[in-house]
């Protein structure tokens, strides 16, 4: 009896430790060996407890109560990360322990660049980094450093990003504070079904967005606060972005891969370059986008950009319900250009198309006065451009204007300056634009400025419907037309004296019609370049 007690005492307690052991689903990094002191390494630590948590199957990795100073660490299958409020997960100050990451991905550049990250994932699923706490990525001390320290690298190519995702599926992100990258904050690139939720972004090198020298007053590390690269099945809500370069941008690296399928709303972003821009970085397609109930305030770049350049083809992009606020380049950017840049061993350059896009409900003041610019080339137009229920306001100031010719720059990097520091309109810009509508536009500036509210060049298909612009009385015209064709005015009027309502240029102008439009403060309806062109035009039900 004795022995068959003692078998059965031992079962049991073999049986009730083994209950007591078994897994709750949560990885405390605190035991399997982290220290949360900020100053003792503890990358091997937090992998340590992500790998036990990926070879059970998955649940969540739990940072808490600590600092944890750490090098690169690798998210692998069905793995929560969970910062916890008043935890801090810490960059290491050192380039050596962020090691590049081979992959199959092309990069930003021709050869393996900018791979590094604190945060990295590659060809898994269902992962995903949440909790009210914080990841520092410590840019600040990977890049200035002294120039004795052996880590002493500020190229782009040894900056490492908070996060870097690649070819993953089922991604969230969520609640948690990004800070003080070395690089962009975060990068998702040929992901599908990505979630990023609450989240706040801190990485603004130059917060003074009134300092024209960002990139020296403090040193300018290219932080971007959000990259989405050639992904699909993208949900971005609920963020607040302070970022030292463009805030919210989509791009392209693939010729073959597409970025798509993406909605954004409900997000404050303000930047050291441009807001929310789909570009530069732009070879395969970008299509069905929506952008929505969103901020844009204190940006020293665009505020709203969409380019192709690298032969992208884009479709299908809705902005709407937008504030713009302090805009230093252009409120509104939209460009076609050729710079046909290629991306890690990619050889071709598709043909670029740009069209299929909404713009409404957007609200702007402290615009530049640089104005806004919509601009394709003359064998790739930008196409059905619809511009509807926008209230503007730039700063201004032209006067004493000057028409120069402006330069095509088909090959150039694509910015709201690339025309000059100021363009031929205080308000829109177009050349090179097909089947384009500008529906309930009000325009006006702060401080006079004497350019016309609009000008259009080597347009066809262009309809403008209740246009109501500000002038001076300078100003030779509130709208002027350069070889366009087949364009309708409708129901538009200065809201202040002007010497011309519309004025007609080159030799391909044809087919403008002129319907209901009230010009009791224009002291002329029609100006000519030449008398013949004045055959172009018809008028109706003009109110004077």
């Amino acid at each position: 009896m004795s022995g068959a007690f003692n078998i059965l005492f031992l079962w049991l307690v073999v049986s009730i430790s083994g209950f007591a052991q078994k897994s709750t689903g949560v990885w405390d990094v605190f035991a399997t060996g982290a220290k949360g002191d900020g100053k003792i390494l503890d990358t091997k630590a937090i992998q340590k407890a992500i790998d036990q948590c990926h070879a059970a199957g998955g649940g969540k990795v739990y940072l808490h109560n600590g600092q944890f100073l750490s090098g690169t660490i690798y998210l692998k299958n069905n793995v929560t990360l969970w910062v916890e409020a008043g935890a801090t997960l810490l960059g290491s100050p050192k380039a050596a322990e962020f090691p590049d990451q081979p992959s199959e991905f092309p990069t930003y550049d021709e050869h393996p660049l900018t791979s590094k990250a604190l945060i990295y994932a590659e060809n898994v699923r269902n992962i995903s980094i949440e909790g009210r706490g914080t990841i520092d990525g410590r840019g600040d001390l990977i890049d200035n450093r002294g120039p004795n320290d052996p880590y002493l690298r500020p190229s782009f190519k040894y900056r490492p990003r908070i996060i870097h995702v690649r070819g993953c599926e089922n991604v969230q992100i969520k609640g948690v504070t990004l800070q003080n990258a070395a690089s962009w904050v975060q990068t998702y690139q040929a992901c599908k079904n990505l979630i990023i939720d609450g989240i706040t972004v801190d990485s603004r090198e130059n917060k003074d967005v009134e300092n024209p020298n960002r990139e020296h007053a403090v040193k300018h590390r290219n932080t971007d606060g959000m990259d989405l690269v050639d992904c699909e099945v993208v949900r971005v809500s609920n963020c607040f972005i302070t970022s030292g370069d463009d805030g919210i941008c989509l791009k392209s690296f693939s010729p073959d891969r597409a970025c798509r399928n993406i909605t954004i709303s409900n997000c404050v972003v303000s930047s050291g370059a441009s807001g929310i821009k789909i570009g530069t970085e732009t070879a395969g397609r970008i299509e069905d986008v929506v952008v929505q109930n969103c901020t844009v305030f204190d940006t020293w770049g665009d505020g709203l950009a969409i380019m192709t350049v690298d032969g992208a083809q884009i479709r299908r992009v809705t902005f709407s319900d937008i504030s713009l606020r302090n805009i230093k380049r252009s409120g509104i950017f939209i460009r076609l250009g050729t710079r046909n840049k290629k991306y890690g061993a990619n050889t071709v350059v598709n043909k670029p198309v740009l069209q299929d896009v909404m713009i409404s409900n957007v609200q702007g003041s402290r615009l530049a006065s640089l104005g806004c610019s919509v601009t394709g080339l003359p064998d790739y137009p930008v196409e059905n451009v619809l511009l509807r229920n926008l209230n503007l306001e730039f700063e201004g100031g032209i006067t004493g204007v000057k028409s120069t010719p402006i330069p095509e720059k088909a090959d150039a990097y694509p910015v709201g300056t690339m025309f000059g520091a100021t363009l031929p309109a205080y308000g829109f810009y177009v050349r090179h634009a097909r089947n384009m509508t500008f529906d309930q536009v009000q325009l006006r500036f702060a401080n006079e400025d004497q350019r016309p509210a609009v000008v259009f060049d080597n347009t066809e298909e262009l309809e403008i419907r209740g246009l109501k612009a500000q002038s001076a009385a300078q100003t030779p015209d509130l709208i002027r037309l350069i070889n366009t064709r087949k364009t309708n005015i409708a129901d538009s009027r200065p809201t202040s004296a002007v010497a011309t309502f519309l004025s007609v240029y080159g030799s391909q102008s044809s087919a403008i019609t002129l319907i209901n439009n009230q010009l009791v403060l224009s002291k002329q309806t029609f100006f000519f370049e030449t008398p013949s062109l004045k055959e172009s035009v018809k008028e109706s039900g003009t109110i004077q």
